[in-house]
């Protein structure tokens, strides 16, 4: 990939991500101003994360029949003034509606440069490609959380949603002028099976274990930021667990995504899970600021792994007429795995504490590892835009071993 493509890429990932970051741990508190309780926070967190789904599965639909560039700078046009909008709220339903409609923007524009990376990403070194791709998570949540945090305690809340509208406006500039357009395919290139997924339970048992992953991700991210509500930190507070979390994940996220092209993508993903349990593991007794940081640094980690080398999995095992629906279906697991977690755990809390809130996701995450183990050791990713063969055993070498996971 050419680094005026990477870039582009990059920055369209960026964008959103620093919105939706920095916003993450203060939406709870501010949602609290219109009498929401725990469990109208959970609630409304899964309402967000509904449209962040049909986002993705909408956005794997449509590019196949849209132009994606036009539909990448519509949805990041629309997500302008619903920013401006949320500022301006006098009540919950219209922080809910204009929360959504923002991450429903931000999902479409994130699929659509992830179509574009899986089918760009060269097949040695598509782990290091993507992980330096998904930097774009810990670097938004490094500045998103400093940045939301300050503007909400120096200006409060109308300047600071005011700010990250006109902050937005940068991304579909960027897209108009930087990505590549591509016209829908023409009709005779599209049979029955142009650009479907092949049948097989590689991508299958991914989906789960993504989706269970994901799950406990979530319940770690919103737990965290309710049980900070209830300790009574301050919102600038909250938003440092975003900042620190994002300077400390760098070099982790670096690390694992290229070293998934060394050891197989099997055996990163179950790093990733077992950070993800060391997360949820030390928020059962944090109380102090720095434990809830320590929390926040483990999941963010494990969640930019877990994104980063199941996409490049996805591109390893499937052709790249089919990336367009897998990547966005991938992506999807996230949003899925939240519309329940997040409506659970604003229950879960309420009504029996954050201990088994807590005891829960890591539970999430060991089941994601069982998952996991599914993926057969011996498939072959097959090389780029062409048909998947059947996936059959192949004679295992000493030096084919991280090969071989893929």
């Amino acid at each position: 990939m050419k680094i005026r493509q990477f870039t582009v890429l990059f920055t369209c990932n960026l964008i959103p991500l620093f919105i939706g970051m920095g916003l993450f741990p203060v939406l709870p508190i501010y949602a609290a101003q219109f009498g929401a309780t725990r469990t109208d926070v959970g609630i409304f967190y899964a309402a967000v994360y509904v449209a962040s789904a049909l986002s993705m599965l909408w956005t794997g639909w449509l590019v196949a029949r849209l132009p994606r560039r036009a539909l990448f700078v519509a949805a990041g046009g629309v997500g302008v003034p619903a920013l401006a909008l949320l500022g301006q709220a006098s009540t919950l339903w219209q922080v809910v509606a204009l929360t959504g409609m923002v991450w429903f923007c931000g999902g479409v524009t994130l699929a659509i440069t992830s179509v574009y990376a899986g089918e760009s990403a060269a097949g040695i070194r598509r782990g290091r490609l993507f992980s330096l791709l998904f930097l774009a998570y810990p670097l938004a949540a490094l500045t998103g959380g400093a940045a939301v945090g300050q503007l909400t305690a120096r200006y409060g809340y109308t300047a600071m949603f005011a700010a990250l509208a006109a902050f937005w406006l940068i991304q579909p500039v960027v897209g108009l002028l930087g990505l590549q357009p591509r016209a829908p395919q023409r009709q005779e290139q599209q049979s029955a099976f142009a650009g479907a997924i092949p049948p097989g339970g590689t991508f299958a048992a991914l989906l789960i274990s993504a989706l269970l992953a994901s799950a406990a991700v979530n319940i770690a991210r919103l737990g965290s930021a309710l049980s900070m509500r209830a300790l009574g930190f301050p919102p600038e507070a909250a938003a440092s667990t975003v900042t620190v979390s994002g300077l400390a994940t760098i070099p982790l996220a670096l690390l694992i995504g290229s070293l998934s092209d060394r050891i197989g993508r099997r055996r990163a993903l179950a790093l990733s899970y077992a950070l993800t349990a060391a997360g949820a593991g030390t928020l059962l007794a944090a109380t102090q600021l720095w434990q809830f940081q320590l929390a926040a640094t483990l999941v963010l980690a494990a969640w930019c792994a877990n994104r980063a080398v199941a996409s490049a999995f996805t591109a390893d095992v499937l052709p790249s007429q089919a990336l367009g629906r897998a990547i966005p279906r991938l992506n999807a697991t996230d949003s899925l795995a939240s519309i329940a977690g997040f409506a659970a755990t604003g229950y879960v809390m309420d009504a029996l504490g954050p201990s088994y809130l807590y005891a829960a996701g890591v539970a999430l995450a060991l089941a994601a590892a069982t998952a996991l183990s599914r993926i057969g050791r011996h498939t072959l990713p097959p090389l780029s835009g062409q048909p998947v063969p059947a996936l059959v055993p192949v004679p295992s070498r000493p030096d084919d071993s991280a090969r071989a996971e893929r």
